[in-house]
């Protein structure tokens, strides 16, 4: 329950902004509205300006002449499509190459080869036709109108293209078509077939450039090979056939090899060692079978060692010396070697001593060799670069012999002829474009004109842009003297000021003050005939009413009512020089009414004073209702003292006259602590016109609705 509640909230608060909006544009509408009616003569002086401008414009532009030539574009790569995601590629790339030679059809480099084709530069017609002088003429000024006179028309749905050339000569019109549709297919042409020998004639001589640096570095190469007596044995190929840069040279051939064969040499030495030992008495096994193993352990550790680290390495030769010790304690344990395993075991040693001797050598002569393979490597990457280069450069030649001619996808179907009649200038376009410029002037006027203009003019200001209920609008007075309207009970004044009157009471509360301050932005806009006619219409329905002229530094209320400055009234009771205010009864409006008095020079300080306090809370218990007429807000600091006096403020705004923006300073300055602005009270609203707001609910004819304040 408590969901469908929130979501109703949701859906009011919703409904209620988009009838904001509604409301805020209709005012909007409105306003301009009226505001265009305001300005009826000078929209249609603008309207009129503008035909004839239009009208003038014709008679005084030239004749022009349209020639149109016909070109076809067919795609160059037609095909049928097998399945519907192709077909849609297709016709993606279609539209693509359609919009591209659209624009290239409008490019500048077209006209700038119209111009150097037709000679235009040095042609009396074109220099008359467009008016340029001959001391004036630039190739790029000419391009520039060649190409402002040329239009691209394409036929919708088919592959044809309209260029249409638009000048004060048919002739020259003709020309112009002509030579843009031919030098638009010369150079479609060019660009499809005419670089090919370009091509070919650039790769010749790149070619030969590489074949000269291909021979240079392999020359190069092959003199640092026999320089440094680099053998290479076989150069190893990738799966392209190209040869990689990590040849096997002899050195490392030999190396390799000498390398197995001490391997190989080690183990038949030991071997024999083993065979020899073999053959020791029972009696010598027991006692040497430790020290033979140990000295086969340290035969293997010494083969490898010798093969990795060299026979100066500090571990090679410490396991040469415990080798000879054990060769020592094995002999030294006795025993009779057999003399043919002692003379295989010999070979074996010495066959094992020359081939170490020649592995260090070829080692050596490898060590040597590797300081040299760096630069041999950047010889051999040079050579192996130029020849990809090479090899590359010579397939894209032999591509390029296929394609050196052919047949243009584009055709010139239809020559442009002199045009018999001119195409233009048009009075009926031209009018339209009049037409259109008045309509977009007119409306900037009338929304510039709105916009300086930020009076009031619409009821819904007062409630979107100040915030304010309004109270009532009142009518403005035509013809008609205010006073006898207010006399009348059956006038719309009258009529007005009560609906007024039912709006204030409904806005003051029951239990609260009595007391209503009437003031204004400035003088003039109707706050004192106001406040004696609210206390009037308040009166009419049994209230007890007392009116105080606090506008003491002009009187108007006192000086409306017949009331000299020589009688004693609040300027005279708040300066102390009498102690009772002086009621004056009105007989012909029922109210009792208090005047300003002389006209003081300081009545800011005798506002500021505690007697006029003192003063509104004695006649808010003697009268119902104490009405108070105060000076305009802005440029006077009275009317804020006064508002805080006051139970509440009813601020009087003259219709299509005040500007917002100083009602809102105004507002500013009463809005502060312990003043209650009641309502707007709108005065001297114009009947006639209605869609303001100010006539019917929202006029004279207004009633209070609590959810509209």
């Amino acid at each position: 329950m408590q969901f469908q509640n929130d979501m109703s909230v949701v859906r009011n608060g919703a409904d209620a902004g988009v009838q904001q909006m509604d409301d805020a544009l209709q005012l909007l509408i409105q306003r301009l509205w009226q505001r265009a009616k305001e300005l009826k003569y000078v929209l249609l002086f603008v309207v009129a300006a503008t035909i004839l401008l239009g009208i003038a414009v014709t008679l005084l532009q030239s004749p022009q002449y349209n020639a149109s030539s016909r070109i076809e574009i067919s795609r160059i790569d037609v095909g049928s499509a097998g399945t519907e995601d192709l077909s849609f590629d297709m016709q993606i790339r279609d539209r693509q190459y359609y919009e591209t030679q659209y624009e290239l059809l409008g490019s500048r480099f077209l006209a700038e080869r119209v111009v150097e084709d037709e000679n235009l530069a040095q042609d009396p017609y074109f220099r008359e036709a467009f008016g340029v002088e001959e001391s004036d003429v630039s190739p790029r000024t000419l391009a520039n109108m060649v190409q402002n006179a040329v239009t691209i028309v394409p036929i919708e749905n088919s592959q044809l293209v309209d260029i249409v050339a638009t000048t004060s000569s048919p002739d020259l019109s003709a020309r112009i078509a002509n030579s843009w549709a031919e030098q638009f297919l010369a150079a479609n042409y060019d660009k499809r077939f005419g670089d090919t020998q370009l091509a070919r004639e650039r790769l010749e001589n790149q070619l030969a450039e590489l074949r000269v640096a291909l021979e240079e570095s392999e020359a190069e190469l092959a003199s640092y090979s026999t320089e440094n007596e680099i053998v290479v044995l076989n150069s190893p190929a990738t799966e392209t056939g190209q040869q990689q840069t990590g040849q096997e040279t002899l050195s490392t051939s030999q190396l390799s090899a000498l390398n197995q064969a001490l391997i190989d040499a080690s183990l038949r030495r030991i071997e024999a060692r083993s065979a020899l030992e073999a053959e020791r008495g029972n009696a010598e096994v027991d006692s040497a079978a430790a020290l033979r193993s140990r000295r086969a352990e340290a035969e293997a550790q010494l083969a490898n060692l010798r093969t990795s680290l060299g026979p100066q390495n500090p571990r090679v030769m410490a396991l040469e010396a415990e080798i000879e010790s054990l060769d020592r304690s094995i002999s030294s344990e006795g025993g009779v070697m057999s003399s043919a395993r002692q003379a295989a075991y010999e070979r074996a040693l010495r066959e094992e001593s020359e081939l170490r001797e020649r592995f260090e050598a070829a080692r050596g002569r490898y060590l040597a060799e590797q300081n040299l393979g760096t630069e041999y490597g950047i010889l051999r990457r040079e050579v192996d670069t130029n020849r990809e280069l090479y090899d590359a450069l010579l397939q894209r030649y032999t591509e390029l012999g296929v394609g050196e001619a052919g047949t243009n996808n584009m055709t010139l179907i239809e020559r442009a002829t002199p045009p018999a009649q001119p195409s233009g200038p048009s009075l009926v376009r031209n009018l339209l474009v009049a037409l259109i410029v008045a309509l977009v002037l007119s409306m900037a006027i009338v929304y510039l004109s709105d916009f300086f203009d930020r009076s009031l003019r619409h009821i819904a200001q007062i409630r979107q842009q100040l915030g304010l209920p309004v109270i009532g609008a009142i009518p403005a007075n035509e013809g008609e003297d205010m006073m006898q309207g207010l006399v009348d009970p059956k006038s719309q004044i009258t009529e007005a000021y009560a609906s007024s009157r039912t709006s204030m009471l409904g806005l003051l509360p029951d239990d609260g003050r009595k007391s209503v301050m009437l003031t204004s932005t400035r003088p003039a806009e109707g706050k004192t005939i106001s406040s004696l006619a609210l206390a009037r219409s308040l009166q009419r329905v049994g209230k007890r009413v007392v009116l105080l002229d606090l506008d003491m530094r002009r009187a108007g209320l006192s000086r409306l009512l017949g009331i000299t400055a020589k009688t004693n009234g609040l300027s005279e009771l708040l300066s102390g020089a009498v102690s009772e205010p002086n009621i004056v009864h009105l007989d012909g409006h029922g109210v009792d009414f208090i005047p300003s008095g002389s006209l003081p020079s300081d009545s800011g300080d005798l506002i500021a004073r505690g007697t006029l306090k003192q003063l509104v809370r004695q006649l808010e218990k003697q009268y119902d209702f104490v009405i108070i007429d105060s000076p305009p807000v802005l440029g006077l600091a009275d009317a804020v003292e006064i508002g805080h006096v006051a139970g509440s403020v009813i601020f009087v705004m003259q219709a299509n006259e005040t500007s917002i923006y100083a009602i809102r300073n105004a507002l500013a300055r009463l809005r502060q602590p312990g003043i209650d602005i009641l309502g707007a009270l709108v005065t001297k609203v114009d009947q006639r016109n209605d869609e303001y707001g100010y006539g019917g609910k929202y006029g004279y004819g207004y009633s209070y609705e609590p959810s509209e304040a």
